[in-house]
């Protein structure tokens, strides 16, 4: 095993780098003016998450739908950690003269460690998620990106809970098989990318992040100390003990609630909860075995902070009527109906719901809803709906409500009644 002091560890780390920005020129002037600047190769592509792998001479900028239709994401590949920093300081400049950032950019890092320099090729491969998340210090990230602690795409990895409720932590020996976890994208770290054997931190962003070049190197080097530093010994310690016991009792309220119900109401006062519009303690305590991983997925990964929810027993689905979400991870299969959303939804149905930067597939949108500054992928739109600066693809949704600004990449459209003011449609088809 390596004992490395923290400029070792510098000198031994691979940075790949994610540009969220706004800029004042077409992307493929944007392309051409940095590339020229950096002196590297620029591929313009079409769409967001394109095939293309760059490298660390050959990089790649695409549009990002999530913030409207100016959003635009430079990508680099891995490179050096010393050839990073100048990178970051120069595009930052360039961002800071030719453009600008709000609440829906940030600046992604990509972090490993050459494997050519090290003797353990897959620490991160390897990694104990658990013990990580334990030793990192996220409150030094929040301090210096306030904003970033309540955005949707950069949740806190000190989110871990109890994988079944009757389990108690003694405060003393971690087995890490008793708790779950964040493992996903829109967390502040994103962990699935551990399979490829580097992170993907996702904290730093926020209006005028380019302004703050000075903090985002620091956290640079704060991201690779801590990360070798996690990943030189899978064990638990004491220290890791304290840090499980202060979670698990912030999280107390939503271990209760999953135990039982009636935590819901007494815990957070603007919610209410139902089974068929009742609420017969003996049909709740019925259904609740069978339907608390749907309820309180809308607590663990919606962060709901109002509303009414309840379950149709007909249908087999969750309801949530005047919701407020603004937290939204991988919630999927739900009703919503005059609520105010953001985040990530899949194989919903929203009836008079407002949606705004949100990365939604695969949903109904009926009764005047309002679309705001998201990608909508696969969805049904009804002729009552409005879309302000969005971004549609995908070929087997159908179109047929108000759409201004944004673009029509590609899909279906009702000519009879959708309507556009200022979208450019790329490839679609009339029906």
């Amino acid at each position: 095993m390596n004992t490395f002091n923290d400029s070792k560890i510098l000198k031994n780390a691979l940075v790949g780098v994610e540009f969220e920005f706004y800029s004042n020129l077409p992307i493929e002037e944007t392309a051409k003016k940095i590339g020229s600047l950096l002196d590297k190769k620029i591929q313009v592509e079409t769409k967001a998450h394109s095939d293309f792998e760059p490298t660390a001479d050959h990089f790649k900028i695409e549009p990002d739908m999530s913030g409207g239709i100016k959003l635009m994401e430079l990508v680099t590949g891995p490179m050096p950690y010393y050839n990073a920093r100048l990178l970051i300081i120069n595009v930052s400049k360039w961002i800071e003269e030719n453009g600008y950032t709000n609440d829906r950019t940030s600046i992604h890092l990509n972090l490993s460690f050459d494997k050519n320099k090290i003797e353990n090729k897959n620490r991160i491969s390897k990694m104990n998620v658990l013990k990580f998340i334990l030793d990192f210090k996220e409150d030094q990230v929040f301090k210096f990106f306030p904003e970033r602690e309540g955005s949707a795409y950069a949740k806190s990895v000190k989110f871990i809970l109890p994988n079944k409720d009757t389990y108690f932590f003694d405060g003393n020996t971690i087995n890490q098989q008793n708790f779950t976890y964040p493992d996903s994208k829109y967390y502040g770290i994103n962990f699935d990318k551990r399979h490829k054997n580097y992170l993907e931190f996702r904290y730093i962003g926020g209006k005028d992040w380019e302004k703050k070049t000075t903090t985002v190197l620091h956290m640079l080097d704060q991201f690779l100390v801590q990360l070798w530093n996690s990943t030189e010994s899978t064990q638990f310690n004491s220290l890791n003990a304290l840090e499980l016991k202060k979670i698990l009792a912030k999280n107390q309220r939503i271990i209760s609630a999953r135990k039982d119900w009636r935590s819901i109401e007494k815990n957070w006062k603007n919610i209410q909860f139902t089974v068929d519009l009742q609420k017969h303690p003996e049909i709740l305590d019925l259904h609740w075995s069978n339907i608390k991983e749907q309820v309180m997925r809308l607590f663990t990964h919606g962060d709901i902070t109002k509303g009414h929810i309840n379950y149709d027993t007909d249908t087999s689905k969750v309801q949530i009527d005047g919701g407020e979400l603004s937290y939204c991870v991988e919630i999927s299969g739900y009703d919503f109906v005059s609520s105010k959303i953001k985040g990530e939804l899949k194989h919903c149905d929203f009836f008079r719901c407002t949606l705004d930067g949100s990365d939604i597939s695969d949903c109904n949108f009926y009764d005047n809803c309002e679309i705001i500054s998201s990608k909508v992928k696969n969805s049904y739109v009804h002729q009552s709906c409005e879309l302000n600066d969005v971004y549609i693809y995908g070929t087997t949704g159908i179109m047929k409500g108000k759409m201004t600004g944004g673009i029509f990449r590609e899909g279906k459209y009702d000519k009879k009644t959708a309507k556009f003011n200022g979208t450019e449609k790329i490839l679609y088809t009339e029906v």
